[in-house]
């Protein structure tokens, strides 16, 4: 009986041994995974870190470069005359927006650096490499891009205009694909947008205070920022972002819409400046001076567009007899050197500007500049990029519109048979720019061969000014992260003898390292290309 009861104890003693493994082993596990999760949590913090203090880095270099450009145009017009805006439509002027017309007599300055084309360093995807990561940059014009606020103009001609041209934006953004937008579908949006702004009601979102409020219209609330029109159900992030389908490049709204041109300089509360003029003794501050150490603001957030100005938005005092204010800067025009398709062929209905013009529009600014190419006969005729004895390949220099009154020296154009066509088609656009917004992707790769990489986005909004000294940057967005899809889509990614999927010729003069670099831009379509598109592309390069 004794060694039965023994025997009992020494099984209930194994058992209890087993379940204390089993305990410690959970525990120490649990200890070991905790740990392994930390690290690797701080690991990927101190990356992102890294990744965020790159991209200020990297946006800082950018907006000087930016600068620097806007301080070589200022010296080609002194040098060579100034090269003014066209006017706006119905007759105002912008402050600064004369008609181009031969300055004094002097050197002939180079016409690319009083106008903003694809010739701009600043115009073309790049990277900037540290260590183990890797910040792509890339600069895109907002003056090529519609602006949104055209629509709640208080002239209902100039909205009701406005209203179409967005219609056939819509109905030309993805064309001749299974994304196309029917025309009866983009008017629906179009409704739907201009609903929005004019919420109001218990079964409506409450309505911000904004400075452009308009006393007269209380329920109008114009958008501050493009990402708004994702609250509507008829605009998913489909819509809204781009897209890479078959190696081509499927623009979202987010590419050809705005609301961050035509600003006006933001006044501060009237209040605080009545109290600090009183302090000073009053006078009222100078004209076109901003108060209260005021920055650039957009209409819409702000400041208001003029009532007389393209596009003009809301009035800036109640009183009809006070002077309208005109929009800083080019306005609501088209830079017609960066605009992409949909957004020039918004401009005017097809019977008036045919599809052939917009077309030759196109192909202008993409064929090689035929007086770089008698320059070339000792220079080159390509911006040639190297960095040590790595060749990182070569660009042509492409034609470009100095002025709006280059559009004659398209033939299309120029045999338009109405005059007046003409003319109101060049009051609609420029040739430079100044709101730019800077977009960052800096990427860390984890494995290049199987292609597994963090990528970090994120975009600042910036107002480029001439101050008449070295120019000054006002930042609309300072910095705001980004998660949707962003490229540079070819012009011509349609014409068969500039199709996207053949890529070769932009590699042929590039070593293996300027290759992988171009390979790896997501800002460049050569990103989203399959993995054995990309591979042979390469090969045959090599």
């Amino acid at each position: 009986m004794t060694f039965r009861a023994r025997n009992e104890q020494q099984g209930i003693a194994l058992i209890l041994a087993l379940i204390f493994s089993i305990l410690l082993y959970i525990l120490v596990a649990e200890l070991v995974v905790s740990a392994r999760l930390l690290r690797v949590t701080g690991e990927n913090d101190a990356l992102l870190a890294r990744m965020r203090n790159q991209m200020d880095n990297t946006l800082a270099e950018v907006e000087d470069t930016l600068l620097t450009d806007l301080a070589g145009a200022a010296a080609g017009e002194e040098s060579g005359g100034a090269l003014g805006a066209m006017g706006a439509p119905g007759g105002v002027t912008a402050p600064g927006g004369q008609s181009p017309e031969a300055g004094e007599e002097g050197e002939e300055a180079d016409p690319s650096t009083t106008c903003d084309s694809s010739r701009d360093s600043w115009a073309k995807p790049q990277s900037r490499a540290e260590n183990d990561l890797t910040t792509y940059y890339w600069v895109e014009a907002e003056n090529a891009k519609f602006n949104l606020l055209s629509l709640w103009s208080p002239d209902p001609k100039w909205a009701e205009f406005s209203r179409d041209q967005l219609i056939r934006l819509l109905d030309s953004l993805r064309e001749d694909t299974d994304k196309d937008l029917g025309s009866s579908e983009a008017d629906r949006i179009v409704r739907a947008i201009e609903e929005w702004a004019r919420r109001s009601g218990s079964d409506r979102l409450p309505k911000p205070p904004l400075k452009s409020d308009d006393t007269k219209v209380s329920e109008l609330a114009l958008p501050v920022h493009v990402d708004e029109l994702l609250l509507l159900p008829d605009v998913t992030e489909e819509l809204f972002y781009d897209q890479v389908i078959d190696g081509r490049v499927l623009r979202g709204l987010e590419s050809v819409l705005t609301v961050w041109t035509s600003l006006q300089i933001d006044p501060g509360d009237p209040e605080k400046v009545a109290r600090r003029q009183a302090q000073q003794g009053g006078g009222a501050p100078a004209s076109g001076a901003p108060a209260q150490g005021g920055s650039p603001a957009p209409a819409g957030a702000g400041g208001a567009q003029s009532a007389g100005a393209p596009g003009g938005g809301l009035a800036p005092s109640t009183d009809p007899n006070a002077p309208a204010v005109q929009p800083l800067g080019e306005g609501i025009r088209i830079n017609i050197n960066l605009a992409p398709r949909p957004v020039l062929r918004a401009i005017m209905p097809e019977a008036a500007i045919p599809d052939g013009v917009i077309d030759a529009i196109l192909r202008f600014r993409n064929e090689p500049d035929p007086e770089a190419e008698e320059e070339s006969a000792t220079g080159g005729n390509a911006d040639a990029f190297a960095f040590g004895d790595l060749q990182l390949g070569e660009e042509p220099k492409l034609r470009f519109f100095a002025t709006v009154d280059d559009l004659e020296q398209i033939e299309e154009f120029a045999q338009l048979a109405d005059p007046q066509v003409k003319t109101d088609f060049k009051l609609f656009c420029t040739t430079k720019s100044d709101v730019f917004s800077i977009h960052l992707a800096t990427m860390y790769r984890r494995n290049e061969e199987n292609r597994i990489y963090v990528l970090r986005r994120a975009r600042s909004v910036v107002l480029r000014q001439d101050d008449g000294d070295s120019g000054k940057l006002y930042p609309i967005i300072r910095y705001e992260e980004r998660h949707g899809l962003r490229v540079q889509a070819p012009d011509l990614q349609d014409d068969p003898d500039h199709r996207v999927q053949d890529l070769t010729g932009q590699y042929v003069e590039m070593d293996a390292f300027a290759q992988e670099d171009r390979a790896w831009n997501p800002f460049l379509v050569d990103f989203y290309l399959p993995k054995w598109q990309r591979e042979q592309l390469l090969t045959r390069t090599r």
